[in-house]
């Protein structure tokens, strides 16, 4: 991803460096040095005591468009383990802004939910997660190609430190609201020879009773971020920023580069000391804070601002942890027949079903998948196969699918066969304890083994891990989880190999260097830590001292993966169906 470059201060060597300067220059080296922190946490994704605003489908057009303020949104994707990761990042992010909400709102919503799904797909998500700002005012559509079409906002890039995250957002402010964050220079201060004329200038006080001088750098944005953070008082106080030396410096006394006085409607005026490695952004917010005698507004999370409640991850994304009560809490490693047929449906609807148009590399792949599916997918009811052959087959007739399409394919033939008979708000051997972790990325992990496994018992070596790969690299939603699994393959060569044994073996081995990497990170479920595969503990004989004894481990595995049991009993199954691919298609 492409970001915005990092700007700092950048000091004349001639000038009096103040205490200012030391300040600045260490938050610089923090912006270049420091990534975003490794916070932890666990529940939602975000909850009712953070500030970021949880958008759905129902509101996120109502709020984006024509706003008297900038939102920025991050689509997430509730499964999504970089999402997991990246969502404490957010929070702080969201908390360190919450006093820039007249300007700029902090936002999310969730796109594994059903019910968000169409709206990520109208904004063209692609990839979780993904930032996209809409400015002051954004209109609700634009004009492209001579159509009039949504606005789906700007792609904003997530740089790889919280300063310059919040850098490159000033920067798209400051054309939103330029009363605000704009910066004079010497053809507009010149004449500005006492506290008086401020006054007499209302471009300069622009109603406000108190100003803060801050003289700094063009690139600086320590003056842009102050007046941020007191854009709620504006008619009480206002930051005026000059890139040059004016007479109000030296009437000011003030020394040094940069610098920051403070000029009030009654009179007074004076310098503000800066003291050495302190936050000086903050330290000048409370020093006009005191001097103005502003009383704060107390920011409150938005659940308390408009009285929303932030509801748990529900629908496809997981569900809500109550809905776990009844399912047996063994930990026996087992496959559910419940937890296949979720994860198909998603990937289907959710993540295939967010393009707005299939065709080229992504029509091959999908072709290639959902045959796989349909030969090795260990329906346990006709109406699940029927689905799949009768699906595949009609993928591999089109030259290209749009969306509006593949959508009402989807909806006849579920309507027809009720393939999916299943609770959606609910995971079995995937459960999570933590909303948001394990469930739909658990659940492709154990469709993958299954698919491989079903090929290995029926001593087919057809080419299933390509299949799989090519899923994963055109339409599996965490482009970071995505990119390192490309990287395993590319690494390994593993498209190459033809047995349906090496196979099955390096996906297992893939699977466990993976486990191995996310040891320890926000997207680990505390009750179901990652752990080498299997364990000592169900495959005693798996293991020779330290190491594998890879025969029993394929023989695990083939007892794990190629009998899924169900959980639930109340559907009507259909045992002893014969009927081949052909017959079903002619059907």
């Amino acid at each position: 991803m492409i970001c915005t470059s990092p700007v700092g201060m950048t000091w004349d060597t001639e000038t009096r460096r103040g205490h200012l300067l030391i300040t600045l220059t260490f938050l610089q080296l923090i912006a270049w040095s420091t990534p975003f922190p490794a916070l932890t946490g666990s529940g939602p994704l975000y909850g009712p005591n953070d500030f970021v605003y949880v958008l759905n489908a129902s509101t996120i057009q109502n709020m984006v468009f024509y706003s008297d303020r900038a939102w920025l949104v991050e689509f997430f994707s509730s499964w999504c383990g970089h999402c997991v990761q990246f969502a404490p990042v957010w929070k702080q992010f969201a908390t360190d802004l919450k006093e820039w909400r007249s300007m700029v709102m902090v936002a999310g919503i969730d796109c594994a939910d059903d019910l968000n799904v169409g709206s990520c797909r109208e904004f063209e998500i692609m990839g979780y997660p993904t930032l996209k700002l809409f400015p002051k005012n954004a209109k609700r559509n634009v004009t492209s190609e001579g159509k009039s079409v949504l606005n789906t906002g700007e792609v904003f890039q997530r740089p790889n430190s919280m300063v310059l995250l919040k850098n490159n957002l000033i920067d798209a402010l400051i054309p939103m609201f330029p009363q605000t964050l704009v910066a004079f220079n010497e053809s507009f201060s010149k004449n500005l020879l006492t506290p008086k004329s401020f006054w007499e200038n209302p471009e300069f006080s622009n109603g406000a009773q108190f100003l803060l001088l801050v003289y700094e750098n063009s690139d600086s944005h320590a003056g842009l971020e102050v007046a941020l953070r007191l854009s709620n008082y504006q008619k009480s106080c206002r930051v005026v920023r000059f890139n040059e030396k004016n007479p109000m410096y030296l009437r000011l006394s003030l020394d040094g580069w940069p610098a920051a006085g403070y000029i009030s409607k009654d009179g007074t005026f004076g310098s503000l000391i800066l003291g050495n490695n302190q936050d000086i952004i903050d330290l000048l917010t409370k020093a006009v804070i005191g001097l103005a005698q502003i009383t704060q507004i107390e920011e409150l999370p938005w659940s308390e601002v408009v009285g929303e409640t932030h509801k748990g991850l529900k629908g496809s994304g997981g569900g809500a942890l109550e809905n776990y009560d009844n399912i047996p809490s063994n930990l026996e490693d087992k496959v559910s027949t419940e937890d296949l047929l979720h994860t198909v449906r998603n990937l289907l609807r959710n993540e295939v079903g967010l393009l707005q148009k299939i065709d080229g590399p992504k029509l091959v792949a999908l072709k290639n998948f959902v045959s796989i599916l349909s030969q090795y997918f260990p329906s346990d009811r006709r109406e699940v196969q029927v689905f799949l052959v009768k699906l595949s087959d009609w993928i591999r007739h089109q030259r290209e699918i749009e969306n509006y399409k593949y959508l009402e394919k989807l909806n006849d033939m579920e309507a027809e066969l009720n393939p999916w008979d299943i609770d959606m708000n609910i995971w079995y051997d995937c459960r999570p304890t933590v909303p948001g972790r394990r469930g739909y990325s658990c659940g492709l992990w154990r469709l993958f083994h299954t698919l491989t496994v079903i090929g290995l018992e029926k001593h087919e070596d057809t080419q299933i891990l390509p299949a799989i790969h090519g899923y994963v690299r055109e339409f599996f939603g965490c482009k970071e989880c995505a990119k390192h699994f490309d990287e395993m393959v590319e690494r390994d060569n593993a498209l190459q190999l033809r047995s349906i044994r090496d196979q099955t073996h390096w996906l297992w081995k893939a699977h466990n260097e993976v486990n191995l990497r996310l040891i320890g990170t926000p997207s680990e479920d505390p009750a179901f830590p990652k752990i080498k595969y299997p364990s000592s503990e169900h495959c005693p004989e798996c293991y020779i001292i330290n190491d594998f004894d890879e025969g029993k481990v394929e023989e695990y595995l083939l007892r794990v993966y190629s009998r899924p049991e169900r959980y639930m009993d109340n559907i009507s199954f259909s045992p002893g169906w014969t009927q081949t691919h052909e017959e079903i298609v002619k059907t």
